[in-house]
């Protein structure tokens, strides 16, 4: 009886092993199908709601927009409530704008924020996730959902985890959570998609934000 214990141990072991190729396959099985379906879409509009949590405040704050995404490089992420404001990516150059001031340029490859939150925006809207497998560690949850966990200390240092919850059928984005170190979170949740539809050069360009 006394090997009975260091024989269960074994076999736990011996099944998470078998368990790891199984994964793996499951998670680039999973990563070929985003990729699939957004190879299809090559523009698409929705709404958003978008909530901020902080350790140090009873309520969330709660702010919502539209997002439209061209490919391969454009993006506008537009604020309308509470308060009007924009971002707009345009291949390596940036502009934001507020309500009431005047917009602000910035270019990615120098500045290092922008451009960690513009690959971050890109990678949920286009599916290439695969991308960030040299930042983070990549899990297949049910749902279907990816956690991603940062691998560098730098990253992890105030990023615990991101969370992205997919559509069944579309695989698009439908949830993102971010998980900050120390407990803020913020909680992103895309509704409303059109896929394909018309979108023209001025809303990656004009910096003000649609009635």
């Amino acid at each position: 009886m006394s090997g009975m214990p260091n024989k269960i141990l074994l076999l736990l072991i011996c099944s998470l092993l078998l368990a790891l190729p199984a994964r793996a396959e499951q998670l680039a099985e999973f990563l070929t199908r985003v990729e699939s379906h957004a190879a299809g879409v090559h523009a698409f509009s929705c709404d958003f709601r978008q909530e901020r949590t902080l350790a140090i405040f009873a309520k969330p704050v709660v702010f919502s927009g539209k997002l439209y995404l061209a490919r391969p490089d454009r993006l506008r992420w537009e604020f309308t409530k509470p308060i009007a404001s924009l971002l707009i990516l345009d291949g390596k150059s940036g502009r934001r704008c507020g309500e009431g001031s005047p917009a602000s340029e910035f270019n990615l490859e120098r500045d290092p924020v922008m451009r960690l939150v513009a690959g971050q925006m890109r990678t949920w809207t286009g599916g290439n996730y695969r991308d960030l497998q040299g930042e983070f560690t990549l899990e297949l949850k049910s749902g279907p959902a990816l956690v991603l966990k940062p691998r560098k200390e730098g990253l992890a240092a105030f990023l615990n985890r991101i969370e992205v919850l997919f559509d069944a059928a579309s695989l698009q984005p439908t949830r993102v959570e971010i998980h900050e170190e120390g407990g803020d979170r913020t909680v992103i949740a895309f509704t409303g998609y059109q896929l394909n539809p018309e979108l023209s050069a001025e809303l990656f360009s004009a910096c003000r934000v649609k009635p």
